[in-house]
């Protein structure tokens, strides 16, 4: 089942979440309708549409992130189509959106919104970064 809607999902998270999903939906609906004629062939339908459910909703969130960070720019007419002037004039609001970015790692992210979001300064969140790192992790 999950090496199925992995080939589909391509990422693991989203193909295990799928999985569960479907098993707990069986679970869930199986005692009022009854188990089918074949539940491998319920179970993986089930469990792919959750996949692209969850991957289109991934895809949305991304297109409205991106809105809200750079949103009606200007446009230059030509070839070129050169952004001009972001409507979000806000250095810090595009930042706090951008710090949710995918490609950033949680640490990244967390630490961006501390100093960001509840002001702490760099050398404490580098403080407690490296308290948690020496605790966390035998030398």
């Amino acid at each position: 089942m999950l090496a199925a809607t992995l080939r589909l999902a391509r990422d693991l998270d989203i193909a295990e979440e799928a999985t569960a999903d479907a098993f707990l939906l069986a679970l869930q609906t199986w005692p009022d309708t009854g188990v089918p004629e074949s539940v491998e062939a319920w179970l993986l339908t089930v469990a792919r549409r959750r996949a692209v459910d969850r991957i289109r909703r991934a895809a949305v969130l991304r297109n409205r992130l991106t809105a809200l960070a750079v949103t009606q720019a200007t446009v230059v007419e030509g070839p070129e189509n050169e952004l001009i002037e972001p409507v979000v004039q806000d250095d810090d609001l595009r930042l706090v959106v951008l710090c949710c970015h995918p490609a950033l790692t949680t640490e990244a992210q967390v630490a961006l919104m501390l100093r960001i979001g509840c002001g702490a300064t760099t050398s404490t969140i580098a403080a407690v970064s490296w308290s948690l790192n020496r605790r966390w992790r035998p030398d």
